[in-house]
């Protein structure tokens, strides 16, 4: 039985390369990455290691918050607020791609 916490970070790894437009070809190139590694991880067949989140996060411009727990550091600090503890998992983490995409916007 896979685990379910790797399969939810295969669908925002997923969900973030294809965001960039980017094959699991060209992430192996620019990350030094192999492309079975990548879809290993894609599909929640195998964990990764530190560095090589590290690496991937860079690649597509994402956060290790939001590959790993579904949302951005940013929206973590605003979890005081009622309204947005109210939120299911789901909503967090469009939220917190709202958010992301918003900033990275102005950067």
């Amino acid at each position: 039985m896979e685990n379910e916490t790797l399969k939810e970070i295969g669908k925002r790894l997923l969900s973030a390369r294809k965001a960039k437009d980017y094959t699991q070809e060209q992430v192996a190139n620019l990350t030094g990455l192999s492309i079975k590694m990548i879809s290993a991880a894609e599909n929640g067949h195998k964990a990764m290691r530190p560095e090589n989140i590290i690496k991937i996060c860079e690649c597509l411009s994402i956060s290790t918050d939001y590959l790993l727990c579904g949302e951005s550091a940013r929206l973590s600090t605003l979890t005081d607020y009622d309204e947005i503890k109210k939120l299911s998992p789901k909503q967090r983490e469009a939220l917190s791609k709202i958010v992301e995409d918003f900033l990275s916007a102005f950067e």
